[in-house]
């Protein structure tokens, strides 16, 4: 027997609902799991009942159906939204489209439209699913979801970009496919740090969001030498301003469908961009042993806490941990409350590397930081293994549980 296709109707009018529903009804390979009457009862109920497929009405009061499908297709991507409206403007597909929604039905449709739809978008979505998945699927046996890791910290010239740029290099060498992207929109360096020629940026992907998939958005990633994706920040600062943080979800949704690690490399302020990053794995919050940067990063962990940002993703990295600046490594727990995670020592070939535009990693492997970095790549995959083996275990006793 096929499959059941779980399916949450939104409509703010009764008796379109009830409609649906019988329409549906005919359709034995289709359950209706629930009904929704505005955009909050929707997402509330998304995330009770998993859904395979929602019928997302546009036109609601309190919140409309293109508001719900933003949030929807961030906390819970697996439910494949269907919008549906007597609007038949181009305008209005944009939007759906760029929201998150697969597919867009006009009404009056007839039953046969609506069940085919439904039809045809769960498959393709299950096909999406199944071939992101075997990409995942690791040597030793377990899936490997892809994971998004930003490096920040509240104050500048602390090594962001550099930490960013080593790490992103050193998953590359362990056969991992990495993307980084250069969120410092306004002064990034990222390029500069591989050494790229710019030609397209996050802007010119901001241009065409709405019409990229996974596979169309790769042309605008330039690669580097050994192989790591780079998404560059934009070559005018103005062009800054076009990008929010609606973008960057969108952008890093497509990019995990087609990488293992994302590396999102920031500024030293909590913009609008920065700050759509929740959906972040892990978050490296770079410090040096340097009161001005200890204050700014206690700031950046209150905020996280206002903003209910899981503390127990963010993870403390010290650099240049071996200078005598008066302030020890030991303090770090005093200012900020958390143990470091990972220490790296001042190297004399740092400045070399950035002028070179060639990660330290590459250039002098055997150099002290560029092994504490290995080390700290090491660690990062080794958490993120056993995260990933803990979860492959809980599903395949669940699956022969429910057997």
């Amino acid at each position: 027997m096929a499959d059941w296709i779980r399916v949450l109707i939104v409509d703010d009018i009764e008796e379109t609902r009830a409609n649906i529903r019988k329409i549906l009804s005919f359709e034995g390979q289709i359950d209706i799991v629930g009904e929704a009457s505005n955009g909050f009862e929707a997402i509330d109920m998304a995330c009770k009942y998993k859904p395979d497929i929602i019928l997302m009405d546009i036109n609601m009061p309190e919140m409309d159906g293109i508001q719900a499908t933003e949030r929807i297709s961030l906390k819970c991507p697996s439910a494949a939204v269907i919008v549906v409206s007597v609007q038949g403007e181009s305008d209005y597909l944009r939007r759906a489209m760029l929201a998150g929604a697969k597919e867009f039905l006009i009404k009056p449709f007839s039953p046969d439209e609506i069940i085919q739809t439904i039809i045809d978008v769960y498959g393709r979505s299950q096909q999406r699913t199944a071939q992101v998945y075997a990409h995942q699927v690791m040597d030793k046996g377990f899936v490997q979801s892809p994971k998004i890791i930003t490096v920040f910290s509240g104050k500048g010239g602390v090594g962001k970009s550099l930490i960013s740029t080593n790490i992103a290099a050193g998953l590359n060498q362990r056969n991992k496919k990495v993307a980084i992207i250069d969120l410092d929109l306004m002064f990034g360096d990222v390029a500069a740090l591989f050494n790229l020629k710019v030609k397209e940026t996050i802007y010119h992907v901001v241009q065409e969001l709405d019409r990229l998939d996974a596979e169309s958005l790769l042309p605008y990633l330039i690669q580097t030498k050994s192989g790591v994706r780079v998404l560059a920040a934009p070559v005018r600062p103005e062009q800054s301003e076009l990008i929010t943080g609606k973008h960057v979800e969108k952008i890093l949704r497509l990019l995990k469908e087609t990488h293992d690690y994302i590396i999102v490399d920031t500024p030293a302020q909590l913009t609008d961009p920065v700050l759509a990053l929740e959906q972040s794995n892990i978050t490296l919050l770079v410090n040096t042993l340097n009161v001005p940067v200890l204050r700014h990063n206690r700031t950046v962990l209150e905020v996280m806490d206002t903003l209910n940002y899981p503390t127990d993703r963010v993870r403390l990295i010290l650099n240049r941990a071996d200078l005598d600046t008066g302030v020890k490594p030991k303090d770090i727990k005093t200012a900020l409350g958390m143990e470091p995670y990972c220490q790296l020592p001042e190297d004399t070939y740092a400045d070399l590397s950035i002028n070179r535009g060639e990660p330290l990693i590459e250039m002098k492997p055997n150099s002290k930081w560029a092994k504490h970095v290995s080390k700290l790549v090491d660690q990062i995959m080794a958490e993120d293994e056993r995260k990933s083996s803990e979860s492959f275990l809980s599903k395949f006793m669940w699956k022969r549980k429910k057997a």
